[in-house]
């Protein structure tokens, strides 16, 4: 899925589309080498992660839980080096057949070669 509209993408929108799709996928994996070696990554009411291996590992342990996901995105708001995503995390309660899904954005900071540097999610 192509998230801007340009004639000739940047890197930050070659990585955006990579890490989105890998997202809406459920595939951490895919996600995970767009991160910089430095990257600090913090989801809502959460600790800060900082750096690639320990991103690996957190998103290896929630891989682990078993547990079901789906990430879909509302809209991206795109400056020179940073971005906005908007979007909907939904996991499923209890029995399973029904679906809690949060809105929330995302903040995110590129470095200087297109690899995400920070991503700061907050609920809402």
């Amino acid at each position: 899925m192509r998230w801007f509209e340009s004639s000739r993408p940047s890197v930050m929108q070659r990585t955006l589309d990579a890490v989105l799709d890998a997202f809406q996928r459920g595939d951490l994996d895919d996600a995970l080498p767009w991160f910089s070696q430095t990257c600090v990554y913090r989801e809502p009411r959460g600790e800060s992660i900082v750096g690639r291996d320990a991103l690996a590992a957190h998103w290896a342990a929630f891989a682990a839980s078993g547990a079901r996901w789906r990430f879909s995105v509302d809209r991206v708001i795109a400056g020179d080096d940073a971005a906005c995503i908007v979007h909907r995390f939904a996991m499923p309660e209890g029995d399973g057949t029904a679906w809690r899904e949060r809105a929330g954005c995302a903040v995110v900071r590129f470095d200087a070669r297109g690899f995400i540097e920070e991503w700061r999610e907050y609920d809402g």
